[in-house]
């Protein structure tokens, strides 16, 4: 089973499909979301007069099983940060059984082990997520 956490909300369900490039993959775990900067703007006085918009920071992360991560090492020549942008779809029921697909464009920032005495070694990738974009298929 796959855990989606998007913009803070968990989801848990045995319906999670999560693709790259259009090929399924097990994600143990993925996160993404947005952020957009604000800021509060003065005039004369200690008040905020008003307030303003900034720029939008998609940001995104995935849990993989080390018999996943392996081959994907292999298929990109050794350094998964040397794979070209892809695109992930997640897919998964909401709380109103509404089919929702997320579509994310984004690459490997960092490759590692974290090597443990517990079952079924996973790792956490940081992405570098150009485009998160909610709610591309309802």
């Amino acid at each position: 089973m796959s855990e989606i956490i998007r913009n803070s909300k968990a989801y848990d369900s045995a319906d999670v499909n999560v693709q790259i490039n259009g090929v399924p993959i097990d994600v143990k775990k993925i996160s993404y979301g947005n952020k957009q900067e604000h800021q509060l703007n003065y005039g004369l006085g200690v008040n905020p007069s008003s307030w303003s918009r900034g720029k939008v920071e998609p940001s995104a992360s995935m849990t993989l099983a080390m018999s996943d991560v392996v081959p994907l090492e292999l298929a990109s020549g050794g350094s998964l940060m040397d794979i070209k942008p892809f695109t992930i779809t997640v897919e998964f029921v909401n709380e109103y059984n509404i089919i929702v697909v997320d579509k994310i464009i984004a690459k490997f920032k960092d490759e590692g082990r974290d090597v443990t005495g517990e079952m079924g070694l996973e790792q956490e990738f940081e992405l570098f997520a150009l485009s998160v974009e909610l709610n591309v298929g309802i």
